[in-house]
């Protein structure tokens, strides 16, 4: 059972998660706030949706959906057993919340008994990057299949103009990051490798940050091949989305969909 102490400690963690995070993404709140609407709204007559949070972190998006939807059930899935550690003891007590470690470059992923039953919506944010090429078509091809009918998918991440035949947006949208990032920084907030280092250095997750070297070993540091926009697109239709698009904007960063 988690103590008080440790879902205190936790709960300061994500709300210092998000802090760092929108330091790199501005407008993050209003990315979560259209994901949270259209779920809602796209569930509405759903006695209790079933959320699928793909690649949670430490579920700063399932928390907001479940701000937004209360009677909703979230499974947040990850690959870092340290951000689910820290998932699992801020959401401890909460039933409408399971934690799944599980890995998209495994083939294997789906067969977790807690993704058997359909879900009316799966979202990710800032982090289906991280899949090389082949392996994002992979796991858009089976989210078709762990959807209902009418369910809706949702992937808010950056997605770089092309340097070469948008220079001017791709120019803009680089000053408009750092601009974001210097404000934030200057102000005070944590950057990624200082909120890495104070979870580093808690002895209540050690074991969770070991646990994390093994389960990453060198592949955070060479980053996959860059896809674009229309490569999510094509790939969502190929994978028999009825319906694949843009869902929100602001210059790089997109909410890209797809109904099932």
């Amino acid at each position: 059972m988690t103590s008080t102490s440790t879902t205190t400690t936790a709960t300061d963690y994500l709300k210092r998660w998000d802090a760092q995070q929108t330091a790199y993404i501005r407008h993050r709140d209003l990315r979560f706030a259209a994901m949270a609407r259209i779920v809602s709204d796209l569930s509405g007559d759903t006695a209790r949706p079933r959320i699928l949070d793909l690649a949670s972190g430490p579920g700063s998006l399932g928390r907001a959906l479940l701000d937004e939807i209360p009677h909703a059930r979230v499974v947040m899935a990850d690959k870092d057993p340290a951000l689910l550690a820290i998932a699992a003891n801020a959401h401890a007590g909460d039933d409408r919340v399971e934690i799944l470690e599980t890995d998209l470059d495994d083939p294997g992923w789906t067969a977790a008994p807690v993704l058997a039953e359909p879900f009316d919506a799966i979202v990710s944010t800032t982090a289906l990057h991280w899949l090389r090429p082949e392996t994002l078509i992979r796991v858009y091809f089976e989210l078709a299949g762990m959807l209902r009918p009418q369910g809706v998918f949702l992937n808010g991440d950056h997605l770089a103009f092309d340097a070469v035949s948008a220079p001017t947006l791709h120019a803009l949208s680089s000053r408009d990051d750092e601009l974001q990032q210097q404000a934030a920084f200057s102000s005070g907030t944590e950057t990624w490798d200082q909120w890495w280092a104070a979870v580093g250095a808690d002895p209540d997750y050690a074991d969770a940050m070991r646990a994390r070297e093994i389960a990453w070993g060198g592949s955070l540091d060479t980053p996959p091949p860059k896809v674009t926009l229309g490569f999510h697109i094509e790939a969502l239709r190929c994978a028999g989305f009825t319906e694949a698009g843009t869902a929100w904007q602001y210059l790089d960063d997109y909410i890209v969909s797809g109904i099932r």
